[in-house]
């Protein structure tokens, strides 16, 4: 997969539930999201005004129950709302809600920017389509050479894929939430049976690459501070406006710009979260099996803690250097999560399933709480999973944490025998000696 690659890679498996209801229709034809029949030229209409057509149009009969409409998206905030029993917050100071400002493409213009669409252009591929690198001016956006200007990242989708609907779905998220760990949408396009989505170009391309390929190892530093800026604009998506479910949250999700700042891209299956006290929204199985929340896959009930489920799962491949699927394997080791889940609690066995490419170059003890963080995150219920303004919380004090001299720690661990057992929060579990009364 090339490097901007938001479509998803090869390994992407989108499963339906049985128990789903009618699926989304392919889109043969020359077909609006948001009517049945082809749109006016977009031209016609200001990005504004398109955007708040998208957000008024029902929800599909897949998603029960009907709940409330989603708001225009010049509309007033919402009223804070409760999660399992957790109270609403804030939304971080670092990102804000603005009115969408996309631009609307020619497809003239893009053609022009990525040299007709050529193969030697071409970055990635996924269900969506083909993902093609182009330039253009910085400040007209309008096409321009090879090197001159600024690079971006054009998504063209294939007219036989039914997930160009969900594309259009990212536009009410990522053209409205500004945010430095959420990749930036600059504009779209629809003419002639295509749909194309245009975003800033992430050169260093995703999480998946380097964790596994043959690039250069990542340092214990440069991957807790992508699982640290991932898990930002995870907790800024959760607590902004109704919140909103990412459902799709892995390793070839997370993008990373030239000094490994981390950003979250691929927004086709964000959902708004629940509303009107509701725990959970229900809808239909299509997030990546391996990484999708048990209770989601069984029951279509999506949660916000769903996607805490996702991120233990890309936190564990960050440790392990492993896929969170892998048929290569062996069987037993066929699931990451499900091997991985009775080792976490041991010290020893932790040591063995970091990533060798790491050549023991971590501190043990940082490692070891967050194998502890994992296994919270990983719970089967999802009311006892972290938020992740917890799971944010706890990384922040793994990066601050440093192994001790050995000769301190020789002196600390010679009042009696090391235990190898650790308890869920990452701290040794202490063996009581001598009789007790």
């Amino acid at each position: 997969m090339g490097n901007f690659c938001s479509g998803g890679s090869s390994s992407v498996r989108h499963q339906q539930s049985p128990a789903s209801t009618k699926p989304l229709s392919v889109m043969r034809h020359v077909q609006s999201p948001v009517k049945t029949k082809l749109p006016p030229p977009l031209v016609a209409k200001s990005p504004a005004r398109a955007a708040a057509e998208t957000e008024r149009t029902p929800r599909s009969t897949d998603d029960t129950p009907p709940q409330e409409m989603p708001r225009p998206v010049d509309g007033p905030p919402s009223k804070p709302v409760e999660k399992l029993g957790m109270p609403k917050k804030a939304v971080p100071p670092s990102g804000k809600i603005v009115t969408p400002n996309l631009k609307m493409f020619l497809l003239e213009n893009l053609r022009t920017a990525t040299k007709n669409f050529r193969p030697e252009s071409m970055i990635g591929e996924g269900g969506f389509g083909q993902v093609f690198k182009g330039w253009l001016d910085e400040k007209t956006l309008a096409p321009s050479k090879p090197g001159v200007g600024i690079p971006v990242a054009v998504k063209k989708s294939n007219p036989d894929s039914a997930q160009g609907l969900h594309e259009w779905q990212a536009m009410k998220f990522l053209g409205k939430f500004h945010h430095p760990n959420l990749v930036k949408l600059l504009g779209y396009c629809w003419e002639e049976n295509q749909f194309l989505l245009v975003y800033e170009y992430l050169p260093k391309g995703s999480l998946e690459n380097h964790l596994f390929s043959n690039r250069e190892a990542l340092t214990w530093d440069t991957r807790l501070k992508i699982a640290i800026e991932a898990a930002q604009g995870l907790n800024f998506l959760h607590n902004s406006e109704k919140s909103v479910i990412y459902r799709d949250f892995k390793a070839s999700n997370i993008l990373l710009d030239s000094n490994f700042h981390a950003k979250l891209s691929d927004f086709g299956l964000a959902k708004l979260g629940p509303i009107n006290g509701f725990s959970h929204v229900t809808t239909r199985v299509m997030g990546t099996q391996g990484y999708a929340a048990p209770e989601y896959m069984a029951t279509g009930h999506l949660y916000v803690r769903s996607d805490v489920y996702g991120f233990g799962v890309v936190l564990l491949e960050i440790l392990t250097g492993l896929r969170a699927l892998d048929p290569n394997r062996p069987p037993m080791q066929l699931n990451l999560v499900e091997w991985a889940k009775p080792r976490l609690t041991d010290k020893k066995k932790i040591k063995k399933m970091m990533d060798p490419r790491l050549e023991h170059n971590y501190p043990l003890s940082a490692v070891i709480r967050t194998a502890a963080l994992i296994l919270r995150c990983l719970e089967e219920d999802p009311k006892n999973r972290p938020p992740m303004d917890e799971v944010l919380s706890e990384l922040e004090i793994v990066r601050t944490m440093r192994d001790e001299p050995k000769e301190e720690k020789r002196k600390r661990s010679s009042g009696g025998p090391d235990n190898n057992r650790v308890n869920r929060y990452g701290s040794p579990q202490v063996r009581r000696a001598g009789r007790t009364r």
